[in-house]
């Protein structure tokens, strides 16, 4: 029952094309403007949905009493049972929506403003994405509590961590985090307020943060996972803490590391009305702090995103599993790239292609780390959880050629003078390094090259549809991602790939796969957070693009092509690439398809390494 009501609010055009892609196929080859016009109204509704690090939520299944059935990780460790209104619960049964309350917590650093959600279990359950551990009271369970007790100890420490900031920079961050200032953080670690600025003054530089509350609400944020990037948090402001609108904008842009001066600019008001409004703010919140409330804010955001109604379908970001790694440009934006390791191993670059990101197919790592390589990937500008680069539009810039700055940046930063590559698809981007800083590139494996989106007829399924859609009317590609992010679940995305890997029996298999259909979830969800920017400058790029320059003189790279694809023809890739790549070698794998990177690994393997690609290069000369 609950499927079919989420299916009637699936967009009516994604709908048609579940239901029916040849006809959304027909129509985008012979009334463009018809679909356009379908389109435009579903994507401005679309609803970005949160990616969450479960270790970083705190909640607990309480009976009618109040009394806790089973809690958290983080709600056992926090005591959160201290806090818990009974009163509170008894209201939460009766009128069956949420209660939204703010909690005075007393710490050792101080009093503390905390959120407490409660709310009948029949009510969150179907709406709320909760840890694993507490699905086994939910018929059982009477209410749900869910608080922001989350901005902590660990949470944040992982954060630090994926700047790579050392032991005494976390632990000053940590420090400053739960105090709220570098001269009370230092007196509770017993350094002095020298070295405290310092390591601070540091950890500024790996992170790119300009101010105290911008790092503190930073790393606060980044300790709950990944957050939709369009909210409005304003309301939750207004409605929990009593703040009126221009407050809250005001504590949003504050606690967002602009100055009085500045927040005061982009809101046409006076300084002098902006500092007496964030003494209310502060009264309000219980904080006595730019960074205090920097902390407040990022945890109150992530609850406005769990409160929202995600029907449970984006689900968690397993950090173990997906290690993220961050990095500052010198804009302020940050890259984020993964080291799956091991530390020693010959360096390996794995590029995603435009429909995923950098979480990279297990078994392709696992291959490649038996083969001796160090992992790693990298999310793209506008990618995954790497920041747009300010200032690159659609159609304005090059998006490939910005993505190799980043690499580039990276190898620097790792002090890598040289990287191999896999590339599963993006080859426009390993093209744009080799322009770029050739000196920095070693063997190269292209998996299924895509070429220029006009150049191929072949069309098929969903995934047709939407490629025929962006060739067609390249200037709503920007609302046709926005459309499909804002409806993406697992269940629509496995339905979506069954249907246009049709065909294909190597690829129909592998969508059947759970394992492999898994790991092109992990690669795609992070889109349904609405971090679409970086795929429409791609998908922009490709739609207008030229045919590219010849490439001579390419000879350690390979090009593995399947016998099977339902988006290209095989003969039409090589014949393309063979004219672009004229000196690199070519190997058809018969047996594989669209997702040779995940079925055939062991083939990606044996092309990465030098004999390989020599021994296949002497067979390939001749086109077949």
């Amino acid at each position: 029952m609950a499927e079919d009501a989420d299916e009637q609010r699936l967009a009516p055009f994604l709908r048609a094309v579940l239901e029916n892609a040849d006809a959304v196929l027909e129509t985008a080859q012979s009334d463009p403007d018809a679909l356009a016009g379908l389109i435009t109204t579903d994507a401005a509704q679309a609803e970005f949905l949160p990616l969450f690090d479960p270790q970083s939520i705190a909640a607990a299944v309480l009976d009618a009493q109040g009394a806790v059935r089973v809690a958290s990780r983080l709600f056992a460790e926090e005591r959160g049972e201290r806090y818990i209104d009974p009163g509170l619960v008894q209201r939460a049964l009766r009128s069956g929506a949420p209660v939204v309350v703010p909690v005075a917590i007393e710490t050792q650093d101080g009093a503390e403003s905390a959120i407490f959600v409660y709310a009948s279990a029949a009510m969150a359950f179907p709406l709320w994405r909760l840890p694993p551990e507490l699905s086994a009271e939910a018929p059982s369970g009477k209410v749900v509590v869910l608080t922001t007790l989350a901005a902590r100890t660990e949470p944040v420490a992982r954060a630090c961590a994926a700047f790579g900031l050392t032991g005494l920079q976390t632990r000053v961050v940590l420090a400053v985090v739960r105090a709220g200032s570098i001269k009370a953080a230092a007196g509770k670690l017993g350094i002095s307020h020298i070295t405290a600025r310092e390591a601070l003054s540091n950890v500024y530089r790996r992170t790119g943060a300009r101010r105290l509350p911008e790092l503190v609400g930073l790393l606060s944020g980044l300790a709950f996972g990944l957050l939709p990037s369009e909210a409005d948090h304003a309301p939750l402001l207004v409605d929990v803490w009593g703040l009126t609108r221009k407050q809250a904008s005001i504590a949003l842009l504050v606690a967002g590391g602009a100055s009085r001066e500045e927040a005061a600019r982009a809101l046409g008001l006076s300084v002098a009305v902006v500092r007496k409004d964030l003494e209310q703010v502060f009264a309000a919140l219980r904080v006595g702090s730019a960074s205090e409330l920097a902390r407040t804010v990022s945890t109150m955001n992530a609850l406005a995103a769990l409160l929202a109604a995600t029907r449970g379908q984006l689900g968690f970001a397993d950090p173990r599993a997906e290690p993220l790694r961050l990095l500052p440009r010198a804009d302020g934006t940050r890259i984020a790239w993964s080291d799956y390791g091991p530390a020693g191993g010959r360096p390996v670059l794995i590029v995603h292609s435009s429909m995923t990101s950098r979480l990279a197919p297990s078994g392709l790592v696992a291959a490649l780390q038996a083969a001796g390589h160090r992992v790693l990937a990298i999310d793209r500008p506008g990618f995954g959880m790497s920041d747009a680069v300010r200032g690159v539009r659609a159609g304005e810039h090059d998006p490939f050629d910005v993505a190799a700055l980043d690499v580039v940046a990276l190898l620097d930063a790792l002090r890598l003078p040289a990287i191999d590559i896999v590339a599963r698809g993006g080859a426009q981007a390993v093209l744009a390094l080799a322009r770029r800083a050739p000196h920095r590139i070693g063997q190269v494996v292209l998996v299924n090259p895509d070429p220029p989106m006009g150049t191929d007829g072949r069309r098929h399924g969903p995934l047709g549809a939407f490629k025929e859609a962006y060739l067609r009317r390249p200037e709503l590609i920007g609302t046709f991602a926005r459309l499909l992010a804002g409806n993406l679940t697992r269940e629509r995305l496995h339905r979506m790939l069954r249907q246009s890997m049709r065909g294909s029996p190597p690829d129909e298999a592998a969508a059947a796969d759970p394992r492999l259909a898994e790991n092109y979830w992990r690669s795609v969800r992070m889109f349904a957070t609405g971090r679409i920017e970086g795929y429409v400058n791609e998908q922009v790029a490709m739609a207008r693009a030229d045919k590219p320059q010849p490439a001579p003189g390419l000879t350690r790279w390979t090009v593995l092509i399947g016998g099977h694809d339902t988006m290209h023809d095989p003969e039409h890739v090589e014949r393309h690439w063979r004219e672009v790549l004229p000196d690199s070698a070519f190997q058809r794998v018969p047996e594989a398809g669209r997702f040779l990177a995940m079925t055939h690994p062991e083939r990606v393997v044996a092309a990465l390494s030098p004999e390989g690609a020599a021994s296949d290069a002497t067979r390939a000369v001749t086109p077949p």
